[in-house]
């Protein structure tokens, strides 16, 4: 596929991947100038909005962190996909966070602790550990804590940590968009047109380059209509214009009425045809 079709649909994303007081590509490019690199290079949106992405996901990551350690939360201990956070005092719940955006708050476990113990206490202090005073380390904290007392710190932790949690969620949701528009989408756009290949699933090649044009026009027509439908109907609406559009196979004006009745948002397809033979 052409570069600058990839530009484009990954430009077709960006008003909604990006946040609205911010225009991170605008500055990095003039900073990229600034440095004597290419105008082209520095303005090139393949990557630079996948970047981005990233850096939201870990910047909204880091706000719920510091949120949770504020709570009274030791730093976090990654394990296998998520990062576990021990309170300080251990009748108040575990915080496990995973990776893909899920919280979960439960009892926390057996403690084995000096009395007294805090992050910069001496390590000689588990001298007070050995025997026989080895009970004296072990804390039973939230094994023993009452539903009563433990539920209205798991609702406290809920509470002061919603806004953190929801804006991580919504950078990681934006984030595999960008994802499926920049380059998943416009990959198999390009194997169902070149190949035959179909958009979804692992049937059979489609064959007729009308049928091919088909499978296009209805993925576009079942979008749903939210921010995201409009995202990746206007990624197959360009590829149309730019791939099919100017192939010896183009859309044609039936085919594109059609599509446009078939679907029930505010979008619609106008793309330049010619009359079905």
């Amino acid at each position: 596929m052409p570069e600058f079709l990839t530009g484009a649909l990954l430009l077709s994303w960006a008003a909604f991947a990006q946040q609205p007081t911010m225009d991170p590509a605008a500055t990095a490019a003039d900073t990229a100038v600034e440095r004597g690199q290419d105008a082209e290079e520095a303005s090139n949106p393949d990557g630079e909005i996948v970047v981005f992405g990233e850096l939201q996901v870990a910047a909204r990551r880091a706000e719920l962190d510091r949120e949770i350690r504020q709570l009274g939360y030791r730093s976090g201990v990654r394990q296998d996909g998520r990062t576990v956070y021990r309170p300080d005092d251990p009748w108040k719940p575990t915080v496990i966070v995973f990776d893909d955006g899920f919280v979960r708050l439960k009892r926390s476990p057996v403690r084995f602790a000096p009395p007294g113990q805090t992050a910069r206490s001496s390590r000689l202090r588990y001298l007070w550990c050995l025997p026989p005073f080895t009970p004296m380390c072990v804390r039973l904290g939230g094994q023993v804590v009452s539903n009563a007392k433990l539920e209205p710190q798991k609702a406290r932790v809920v509470a002061a940590t919603h806004l953190e949690v929801t804006a991580w969620r919504e950078a990681i949701v934006k984030q595999a968009m960008t994802q499926k528009v920049g380059t998943e989408l416009p990959n198999r756009l390009d194997e169902l047109w070149a190949n035959g290949r179909p958009l979804e699933g692992d049937g059979p090649l489609i064959v007729p380059w009308a049928e091919r044009r088909l499978a296009m026009l209805a993925y576009w027509s079942d979008r749903t209509c939210t921010p995201e439908g409009d995202a990746v109907a206007d990624a197959v609406a360009l590829f149309l214009e730019y791939e099919v559009q100017e192939s010896n196979h183009p859309v044609t004006a039936a085919e594109q009425h059609a599509a446009n009745a078939a679907q029930h948002c505010s979008r619609r397809l106008d793309l330049v045809t010619q009359a079905s033979p």
